[in-house]
């Protein structure tokens, strides 16, 4: 059964705030430092909240609050980068994690290209490294690479076999750019760039089974169909991918499986409208 992510709680406020707080730099309150960055029109804040690390982020355009995010220790610090998606653009990304075991990671990303200035999140899950951007063949300009975590802890429904978080697979998902507004690749999209995922992983479950555990194989076979899926081929070329690559006490729920394989692919959707 996939289990949803939980991804950190937002509140979405609308307050006035003191002219000093608008621009860029560092403010110190009390014991409590506030730095500030600034992409356009909007501007992002980053408080101090305890000894522990813990902080707050807040996005404001203007005057206005637009998202805040209470974050755990801090994992990365936030920065902007030149000519990213498109020449001439720029994105500022900053990352909350919400604590806990394994989870959860929530990337903020400001884009401004020309006119146009966006904010949206993501949901990376129980990623906890930085996004990487990669030029492919589709859309013009670079594409943020994500995870799909929807097969954490992954066991067919009506059966006893159950994926560890060790052996868990995270599929790479493309967000893309398009029309001043981040989004998920499609489908056959980027149909190049899935065929070298799903070779790889092909090539990795054949080489070293013995060596592996079951949960393991398992895994490596999910991502191979998952990406066979992706690259824009039939349902039925992923699950004889399963069906071929899967250890013995996993075959008899390839049919099962492929179908929440196939469900994953078109419902993976990590991002949400901020502003």
């Amino acid at each position: 059964m996939i289990e949803k992510l939980a991804a950190i709680i937002a509140v979405f406020t609308v307050i006035v705030i003191p002219l000093s707080c608008v621009f860029a730099g560092n403010i110190v309150n009390g014991r409590n430092e506030t730095r500030q960055y600034n992409l356009g029109e909007i501007m992002l804040s980053v408080t101090d909240a305890s000894a522990d690390g813990d902080y707050l982020l807040k996005f404001f355009k203007g005057k206005k609050e637009l998202i805040t995010g209470d974050c755990a220790f801090r994992t990365h610090e936030p920065r902007t980068l030149k000519s990213t998606p498109l020449p001439g653009c720029r994105s500022l990304l900053a990352y909350c994690f919400s604590g806990g075991a394994h989870c959860c990671t929530t990337l903020f990303i400001a884009t401004e290209c020309g006119s146009s200035v966006s904010l949206d999140m993501a949901d990376l899950g129980h990623s906890d490294k930085e996004v990487e951007f990669t030029q492919t063949k589709g859309p013009p300009g670079k594409v943020m690479k994500v995870h799909d975590w929807q097969f954490a802890y992954y066991g067919p429904e009506e059966s006893d076999i159950q994926l560890s978080f060790v052996d868990s697979p995270a599929m790479t998902r493309l967000l893309v750019y398009d029309n001043g507004r981040w989004r998920v690749d499609r489908v056959g999209e980027f149909s190049e760039f899935y065929t070298n995922l799903d070779r790889e992983a092909v090539k990795t479950a054949q080489s070293g089974q013995r060596r592996r555990g079951p949960g393991l194989t398992a895994s490596i076979a999910i991502k191979a169909a998952y990406y066979e899926i992706m690259r824009g081929k039939p349902v039925e070329d992923a699950e004889e991918i399963l069906n071929r690559l899967f250890p013995a006490e996993w075959r008899p729920k390839a049919g099962m499986v492929i179908q929440d394989i196939n469900r994953a692919v078109y419902e993976f959707n990590p991002l949400e409208i901020v502003k």
